[in-house]
């Protein structure tokens, strides 16, 4: 053995990709497909979700928005809980966990007669996914090389977006068929169509669920041949594991004998305090900032638009099958950019990266608005394949940054806190999105929503990313993980400070889900009041005016201690 110190993050990158490299890749891959298609399959099936639980109510929007709601509002939870989970208990377990959950509570979704059972279990299985997605990219993170780190983490979010198209293209010609797939499941429904005549269909969307339960095998999978990241075990102790996990992978590898010496084995200062609110300190507000506001104005926008796509191009003319259609291409231009960003953000870097993903989501924004239009489907394909492109290039973007702004004590309660707070987004634009539909100055003179302007809202949201994206990112490209910790160990600023900031986050947290979720669900005809839209206003921006006041302030205290 060799006598000379060395890090979980030197090792890694000494034997650089590897096999041990593509058994990671191929695992995380499946889990975020089984996750992806979970998440999705409701947008692909809410227009029949509808059809069955709403019949003579022909346009419930808000209603409908909300079957989105319910999952994203579980994984706000699962994120929350499972990021610290998976810091305590490790990687492995709690991935394995959280993919036997969703598939488990997917699977009565299938049997649902009203819309609270539906939702009931949509919100329990969100928990799963939820917990699911900060895990994966946290291991991603962990388990390759500096220089590829953030290919492969954009890369493996691409795999989530394979599971929306699946979602799709799975879900449209079983929700289309004109006959009882499952007889006994798959009911006759009666329903009132958007032009007021009657019609019927079979319940065929319950079939979508139950092939959303195969993730239950494959989390048992998953505890057989997965293994715990060397980066885990070293921070918690277990430095002979970390050793002999890194000794399996060079030997795998390089088929060497081989073995790192524990006592040499160097681990970078851990933070004073690993509870929540060390995210809000002097040390980790500005990072904080970066990552919440950017992951927020993504989910927003790209989560709430798949919610809406189809109702839009229905609403422009075209079939339901078609607008399903159109949804999966705007999916498979995303699967496409999470490809691309990665890429692009090791050659320019984290930052001039995610700057640019907002100024090409605006100009995207304005060209679907003004050019979306009825009995042209191709054109609508191109639309939807810039419009995804571009869309999820801008939320991916981010994603490298997550587990790059915090040391391995709570990265992944760093990062899935950012996800669970984005999900806010999510959970509100589908929402809110619907609610802002319903009002009278986004209606066309025959009464009909016009979609065109509503998309044009998404431009507020974008704009303050990019505010916020060239006031609180700082650039992480390039270097390891354990440099990373160095880093943030350097720096003067307090751990201990943190419990005000996150109370008052917890506050704003609140206002904006009374505000934007709870109100528009429980108030009767809350579109159509003038005060929905200013409040719902509020809400959304209270997150960004919270960041612009602490993480602002801090960035000033930064550049004041640097020039002294």
């Amino acid at each position: 053995m060799d006598k000379k110190e060395f890090t979980v993050s030197e090792v890694i990158d000494s034997i650089g990709i590897s096999s041990h490299t593509w058994i990671v890749f191929v695992l995380l891959a499946f889990a975020m497909i089984f996750d992806g298609y979970d998440y999705m399959v409701v947008n692909s099936t809410n227009t029949y979700i509808a059809r069955t639980f709403w019949p003579d109510v022909a346009g419930a929007t808000t209603l409908m928005g909300s079957l989105t709601t319910w999952g994203l509002l579980g994984m706000v939870l699962g994120g929350a809980v499972g990021g610290i989970m998976s810091d305590k208990i490790g990687r492995k377990k709690m991935l394995t966990i959280a993919v036997i959950f969703y598939g488990l509570f997917t699977l009565p979704q299938a049997f649902a007669n009203d819309y609270a059972f539906f939702c009931a279990f949509r919100l329990i299985a969100g928990f799963g996914v939820g917990s699911c997605i900060p895990v994966v990219t946290t291991v991603f993170s962990e388990s390759m090389p500096s220089k590829q780190r953030g290919i492969f983490v954009t890369f493996g979010m691409a795999f989530m977006v394979v599971g929306w198209v699946l979602a799709g293209v799975i879900a449209n010609p079983i929700c289309s068929t004109e006959t009882a797939i499952v007889p006994g499941l798959c009911e006759l429904v009666n329903y009132t169509a958007n032009d007021g005549s009657a019609a019927t269909m079979y319940a065929n969307w319950r079939l979508c669920y139950l092939i959303g339960a195969l993730p239950i095998a494959y989390g048992i999978l998953l505890f057989f041949v997965m293994h715990e990241t060397p980066h885990w075990y070293a921070n918690n102790g277990m430095k002979d594991k970390a050793c002999a996990r890194l000794t399996q992978i060079e030997q795998a590898t390089r088929h060497t004998t081989h073995t790192y010496d524990p006592e040499l084995l160097v681990i970078p200062p851990k933070p004073a305090k690993v509870s929540v609110d060390v995210l809000f300190s002097s040390k980790y507000i500005v990072a904080t900032a970066a990552i919440w506001t950017a992951y927020f104005v993504g989910q927003f926008c790209v989560y709430g638009m798949n919610t809406w796509i189809p109702t839009w191009f229905q609403g422009v003319g075209y079939s339901a099958s078609d607008s399903v259609t159109l949804q999966t291409w705007n999916n498979v231009a995303a699967i496409a950019s999470n490809i691309t960003v990665g890429f692009v953000s090791e050659k320019i870097g984290r930052k001039r990266n995610l700057c640019f993903s907002w100024i090409f989501c605006i100009v995207a924004i304005v060209l679907c608005s003004m050019f979306v239009q009825a009995n042209n489907f191709w054109l609508c394909v191109v639309l939807m394949l810039l419009f995804g492109f571009a869309l999820n290039y801008a939320i991916t973007a981010v994603q490298p940054l997550m587990p790059e702004s915090y040391p391995t004590a709570i990265r992944n309660t760093g990062t899935s806190w950012c996800q669970a707070f984005a999900r806010f987004g999510g959970s509100a634009s589908s929402i809110v999105l619907g609610g802002i539909a319903g009002m009278a100055m986004f209606q066309t003179a025959a009464g009909a929503t016009n979609w065109s302007m509503v998309v044009l809202v998404l431009i507020v949201p974008f704009v303050l990313g990019e505010i916020c994206a060239i006031l609180f990112v700082k650039e992480t490209g390039g270097k390891s993980m354990d440099q990373l910790a160095e880093e943030e160990a350097k720096l003067a600023n307090s751990e201990e400070d943190g419990m005000s900031r996150f109370i008052v986050m917890l506050v704003v947290i609140a206002a904006l889900f009374c505000l934007c979720i709870v109100c528009p669900l429980v108030v009767t005809g809350w579109s159509k009041l003038a005060i929905a839209l200013p409040l719902m206003a509020v809400g959304l921006l209270l997150p960004f005016a919270y960041f612009f006041v602490f993480a602002g302030a801090q960035v000033a205290k930064n550049k004041a201690a640097m020039a002294k």
